[in-house]
């Protein structure tokens, strides 16, 4: 049975907690807290200028790479799919030798209403690596939750709760694993320009 990849595991555990700390919040409005609006905590997140409809392709994630790109990063052909979080799709492709060992490995999931960036970055200590960047100018976080590994996971926000992530592992970086961030950027770029504009 293949494991989800981190990220997605994360997402998926860390929203019911958000959503219980947004009730505790409303009944403490409710009650008569009197709370200053500067008080409001600020998302470290950037609003996206130019948003992307995630949901449009959130049935169609295999489509997301055109088989020119998918050949152009070394993976082969034929992705998998597979049913992702909250009635998405989840897209995988892998690369094989002659002996079938998976030797690269391309993982792409879709969100469609959640704080997908919100999460992660609230959850930045716990990963090897964080780092909040931009892609192709959209807001992004780039994260390493083993340090040894040359796996890279890249969430981009391509529009107001609404974001895709791209999950990248490679052996040929196994003695530079950073590098698999590299990639997995170059990747994550190619899926956002494939997602249509958001009317």
């Amino acid at each position: 049975m293949r494991t989800r990849p981190v990220a997605s595991l994360i997402v998926a555990g860390c929203l019911i907690l958000l959503a219980s700390c947004g009730d505790d919040s409303d009944a403490g409005q409710s009650s008569g807290s009197n709370q200053s609006s500067s008080s409001s905590v600020v998302s470290p997140i950037p609003p996206v200028q130019n948003p992307r409809d995630v949901a449009a392709m959130a049935d169609r994630t295999c489509e997301l790479l055109t088989a020119q790109q998918v050949e152009g990063f070394g993976l082969d052909l034929s992705p998998l799919q597979s049913d992702g979080l909250f009635g998405t799709v989840d897209c995988e492709w892998r690369t094989t030798t002659s002996d079938r060992r998976v030797v690269k490995r391309l993982f792409v999931s879709v969100f469609t209403n959640n704080p997908t960036l919100e999460v992660v970055y609230n959850r930045r200590d716990g990963f090897a690596s964080f780092e909040l960047t931009t892609v192709g100018e959209y807001p992004a976080t780039v994260t390493r939750s083993n340090a040894d590994l040359p796996v890279c996971s890249v969430d981009i926000k391509a529009a107001e709760r609404q974001s895709v992530t791209v999950t990248y592992r490679s052996d040929e970086f196994d003695n530079d694993p950073q590098q698999a961030c590299v990639v997995g950027k170059q990747v994550a770029e190619a899926v956002l320009m494939n997602l249509p504009p958001k009317a």
